[in-house]
Order: structure tokens, then sequence, then C-alpha cells
């Protein structure tokens, strides 16, 4: 419980459910979590950005496997909603489906399933963040007709935090060796153009080929100046890194699509036939697409820390 990094810190709820369901850890340098409520379903708090200031309430959720014992988080959550009038972020697993197309296969999904998860939505006024990635964010990794999937991880905002951050999306991952899907909130970036003599994306140093293209570069004599003959040589890189960039990263958002389509058929094949071929290949489109998210993921959060 201890071994977390210095500068970091973490909330818990073990004072609330036997086993420390949920877990938030954050880099204190960047972020103040004040905690409001906890529950052994739910850490309630509030979030403050130290740099710009900004700041919005957080609700991580876990909940419990059963109908009845999951009714105490909606009144639970019912109950803050009345007093929370700055943006709120309520996101995790809530064990519970909100229509009768949030699982594939299994047991028919009735009314009792999905009506007290509706109600509070509904009630509370929140609205379910724009995500994108697989719609199923479940699956009890079993074969052909055993194969169930379903969507019990979710992310809703409240208005405030809509009409402050409403560009912000929810992205999941294919359920991969665990059950669940990863989740991350990624930040749109706009159009603008940025003014900058030389951008570089960290992503590039990965690529077998980029040492070789600096070397290149690097060799020609461009000035006997030694600053002015740096400027030059890295004014020269520029076009070669970015034909670099189009050729091998400019449509990553496309491979990251274009495997998670596959993987989606080669999941609606398995719930039919659980041929070891399709298995096979199910493994090694997670891994391409693990591959790909990271450089997105990478490529994302350099933009982010730039902006």
């Amino acid at each position: 419980m201890n071994g977390i990094a210095p500068g970091w810190k973490r909330l818990h709820n073990y004072n609330d459910a036997a086993n420390g369901r949920i877990w938030i850890i954050w880099d204190d340098n960047w972020y103040d979590f004040q905690l409001i409520n906890s529950t052994a379903q739910m850490i309630h708090c509030q979030v403050k950005e130290r740099s710009k200031g900004f700041q919005f309430n957080l609700s991580v959720i876990y909940g419990f496997n059963t109908i009845e014992q999951r009714k105490s988080l909606w009144t639970d959550l019912n109950r803050m909603g009345q007093n929370v009038i700055s943006p709120w972020l309520i996101i995790g697993d809530f064990n519970a489906i909100l229509s009768p197309k949030d699982r594939q296969a299994g047991a028919p999904v009735n009314e009792s399933e999905i009506r007290d998860f509706a109600e509070c939505v509904k009630t509370m006024g929140m609205h379910e963040l724009q995500w994108k990635g697989s719609y199923y964010t479940w699956s009890n990794k079993q074969k052909g007709n055993a194969r169930v999937l379903s969507r019990i991880d979710r992310a809703f905002g409240n208005d405030e935090w809509m009409d402050k951050w409403g560009h912000v999306i929810l992205e999941y991952g294919n359920p991969g060796v665990s059950d669940h899907s990863t989740m991350q909130l990624v930040l749109l970036q706009s159009n603008q153009h940025v003014r900058a003599s030389f951008k570089f994306f960290n992503i590039w140093v990965e690529h077998e080929s980029f040492l070789g293209l600096v070397e290149q570069v690097w060799k020609k004599e461009k000035d006997r100046d030694a600053m002015k003959k740096v400027w030059n040589k890295l004014k020269a890189l520029q076009p070669v890194l970015k034909q670099l960039n189009r050729k091998e990263f400019k449509y990553i958002s496309n491979q990251i699509e274009e495997a998670r389509n596959e993987l989606g058929d080669i999941q609606y094949q398995l719930c039919h036939q659980a041929k070891d071929e399709l298995v096979a290949k199910e493994k090694e489109l997670l891994i391409k697409l693990e591959k790909w998210s990271l450089i997105e993921e990478s490529a994302l959060r350099q933009k982010a820390r730039a902006k």
C-alpha cells in the first residue's frame, strides 16, 4: 500500500470495502484531490489543477454485482446531485447496463436490470460523454456461444461539465487479457496552427530509420558559423522528418480504426464458432491495437503538454 512514487498521493475506500475496491492515484505536483465522500461503491472528491486553478468534482464508481446491492449507489448519487453546482465527472464500472443493446448474448435483458440506473441518470440530468472505440467494455473471455459481451463501463458529465469540457471524449480499448477494456479521457486538439520553427514528436525516435535519416542530414556542411550550422541542419531535417511522419504516423487513427473493425469482426465470428485460427487472430489484433494505441497516446500527450 505504500509503494507509490515520491510526489504521488492516493485515495482508496478500504475503510468502506474490505478489499479496497477503488484506488485513485495522482501526481500532487499537478493536482490537488480533496475527499468529499467515500462508500463501498464510490469515491467522490474535488479536483483542482494547480497551475491554472480549474476545478471539478469527480466520482469514481465500482458498482456491486447485484441489483439490490447497487440500490445504495443510485441513492448516494441522487443525493449528491442535489448539492453539486460545479462541473462533475462520474466515471467507472457501474456493473449495470442502460439498454438491452448493452449486452450481446448471454441471458436476455429484463427491465429490472435497467430501471434503477436509467432513472438515476435521468433524475440527475447527466449526459454520457462522447466516446470512441469498442462499444462493449466487458467480456467473459469465453468461446463460441458461451461468449458474452456487455457495456458496463461509462462516463457521465453534468451540464456544467459539458459546457466547459464537452470536447473531451472517452476512449475505450477492446477487452484484452483482462475482462475489462481500458478507458482514457482524450482532449481533442483544435486545428489551430501553432507557430513553431520546429515541432518534434518523440514517437519518431522509435522508428527504425530515424537515426539514419538524422545522420544523413547532419553529415552535410551547412555553414561555418557553429550556431548557424545547427540552425541550418535543423531546417534541413524538418522536411525529412515531416515525410517520415506522413509515411508512417500520419494515419495512426486509421490504423487503430481498421484494427478495431477487424477485431470486432473476429470477435463476432468467435461468438458463433470458436476456431483456433480465430483465437490466434484475435490475439494478433489485440497486440497490434495496443501498439498503435500507445503510439497515438504518446503523440496526444505531447500535443497536450505543448498546448
